[in-house]
């Protein structure tokens, strides 16, 4: 299978889960809309797999719907319990950047896993991004840089980390990263949210 057609297959899968969920919750594409301020026409498209969605336009969606991101994602609701989920480093979901906007994407490590505490996954930040992209969310998140050279913006506390460099904190302050390395800086990131 072409990454093309996986790609395709995965925005139709995303799009199946949230249509079904905004009925379920009994939002109209306009509600939701409203809820996200994204437009109803990106929305659609999304539903209906036509577009890639870039990871923050994917968790604005699921802060309005009241899921995880990784429900929509994964839709671990649908999946049968399992004590462990392994996923090899080929099997690894990959939710792509959109490549106008933040130049980032991330690889999602337990997707298959229902009914998590903690969001595992690799998130990748191509290099010359000018300023940080600035986050908010419930719970608490763990990094550990694994190659490259971050920029971290905490709170306006700013902070460089290196290979090797973790940092724990509370993701209810404003935080965000860049990179300010040459190369491609990958970095394990873990998200706990209540």
């Amino acid at each position: 299978m072409s990454r093309n057609s996986t790609k395709n297959i995965i925005e139709y899968v995303i799009g199946q889960r949230l249509r079904s969920l905004r009925k379920k919750k009994g939002f109209t594409l306009d509600t939701l809309a409203e809820k996200t301020g994204l437009s109803k026409g990106l929305l659609s498209k999304i539903e209906n797999g036509k577009v890639s969605s870039p990871v923050s336009t994917l968790a604005q969606i699921a802060e309005a719907l009241k899921v995880k991101l990784s429900f929509l994602v994964d839709g671990e609701a649908g999946m049968p319990e399992r004590k462990y989920t392994l996923v090899r480093q080929d099997e690894r979901v990959r939710l792509d950047k959109d490549p106008t906007s933040f130049g980032l994407y991330m690889e999602m490590l337990a997707h298959e896993k229902p009914n998590k505490l903690m969001e595992p996954s690799i998130l990748v930040l191509e290099p010359d991004r000018t300023e940080p992209v600035i986050f908010t969310h419930p719970g608490e998140e763990m990094l550990f840089v694994l190659t490259g050279v971050m920029e971290f913006n905490y709170g306006g506390e700013v902070f460089t980390m290196q290979q090797g460099d973790s940092l724990y904190f509370d993701s209810t302050v404003p935080h965000g990263g860049r990179n300010v390395g040459q190369g491609e800086l990958r970095v394990l990131m873990v998200i706990c949210e209540p």
